[in-house]
């Protein structure tokens, strides 16, 4: 893949970084009534929507990580290393101010994709309420400097 084919690429990825984003805002909005009464008796309909709430969570959070971050270090030639060397990163970029807030994203993105025990589901809807404006901060910093990254590099291939 090019260079240019690499820009092409991460602006499409912001494009679809933007759009995940706001699907997340609205199911939080959609589910912002249930968190108080997520450990009560709730119906299969609310159900559904903390369920759309954490798997929009965890889309937006591997998105951001796998695919925009990594695309990042590939276009700036930084050198691949793991999920965490990708945060700390991040957190130089000035995605955000420490990193322990998308270490924490992150596990509980692992959470969500491996958790099936239904004792726990209360709590990880409650994580996933409460860490979803931060993500959404992120994602939305994310794509802001990456787009600022492909003007600049356009403008100097120009």
């Amino acid at each position: 893949m090019t260079h240019s084919d690499k820009l092409l690429l991460l602006g499409e990825e912001c494009i679809n970084l933007r759009a995940a984003s706001a699907h997340l805002r609205f199911s939080i909005e959609r589910t912002r009534e249930l968190i108080p009464r997520i450990r009560q008796e709730i119906s299969p309909e609310e159900l559904e929507r903390l369920e759309s709430l954490t798997s929009r969570f965890a889309r937006l959070a591997d998105m951001l990580i796998q695919r925009v971050m990594r695309l990042v270090d590939e276009i700036e030639l930084t050198p691949s290393g793991s999920v965490l060397d990708r945060i700390y990163r991040a957190e130089k970029r000035g995605w955000f101010m420490r990193a322990d807030a998308l270490v924490r994203i992150r596990e509980l993105r692992n959470l969500i994709a491996h958790e099936y025990a239904a004792d726990k589901l209360a709590e990880i809807y409650e994580t996933v309420f409460k860490l979803s404006p931060e993500l959404n901060k992120i994602a939305l910093q994310a794509a802001d400097y990456s787009e600022l990254l492909i003007n600049r590099l356009r403008d100097l291939a120009k």
